[in-house]
């Protein structure tokens, strides 16, 4: 058995598709190539329509924190112009990672009473 299996609607579809294909190849090829020309510019019109508008909408979600940070500012102190003397950097406190706890629901399970072994007649359903 083949891996990809098609329904045979489908292949004969494109079974037909192909032979008009040549067809219109043989008797008109002039025709072809305009109108394949036609879809194509047509596709890349719609393609670059849907990529400049929609691109634009999606871009600041997906592209947050992608951006390199830039390098902090430093306040440098000069005496008589010939000592560069940088600012002491304050010093940063861990912050201590705390495990995510989950809330969990209790659920009320009840016994309902009945006969457990008698059989449901599936043709009633």
């Amino acid at each position: 058995m083949t891996r990809y299996s098609f329904h045979p609607l489908i292949l004969c579809v494109l079974g037909l598709s192909i032979v008009g294909l040549f067809h219109r190849l043989y008797k008109d090829p002039i025709g072809l190539f305009s109108q394949l020309l036609f879809m194509i510019v047509f596709a890349s019109i719609i393609f670059f329509l849907v990529k400049k508008f929609l691109a634009h909408k999606h871009s600041n979600s997906t592209n947050y924190g992608s951006h390199q940070p830039q390098p902090k500012r430093m306040n440098f102190k000069t005496s008589n112009g010939s000592k560069i003397v940088p600012q002491k950097n304050k010093k940063e406190t861990k912050k201590i990672p705390r495990p995510l706890v989950k809330k969990r629901t209790e659920v009320n399970l009840t016994v309902i009473e009945g006969k457990k072994n008698k059989k449901k007649n599936r043709a009633l359903f």
